[in-house]
């Protein structure tokens, strides 16, 4: 074993290097088949099933969220006075901290610190 300090690399070394880089890069970009093997253009048929199927998604959606919503307004009407008044709070809470979510959290934190003064 041959210890070097502050060996420097003659430049036919660099070039071989260099060149043994390029060519296997090469080597690489002509093994992959860059054409694109997907089909590019759909039929009529299926172009309407994928509309048909979009459409249907969103209405199934749609119905779930408006039965979410139903059951939600009947669990609220329920309840007594006192628990309706603690989840009106709970949900207001819950709106507060979505609201201050959408910002960025750098503009979350400049608002703290213009607040302290």
């Amino acid at each position: 074993m041959v210890l070097r300090v502050n060996c420097k690399k003659s430049g036919i070394v660099k070039r071989g290097f260099v060149l043994c880089l390029i060519l296997a890069t090469l080597t690489l970009l002509f093994e992959f088949d860059l054409r694109p093997n997907a089909q590019t253009e759909l039929s009529r048929s299926q172009r309407q099933e994928i509309k048909k199927r979009a459409k249907s998604t969103k209405k199934t959606i749609g119905d779930l969220e408006n039965n979410y919503l139903k059951r939600q307004e009947a669990h609220y009407k329920r309840q007594d006075r006192k628990t309706r008044k603690i989840m009106r709070r709970g949900q207001k809470q819950a709106r507060k901290q979505a609201s201050r979510r959408s910002q960025p959290w750098f503009k979350r934190l400049i608002f703290r610190w213009k607040s302290r003064k």
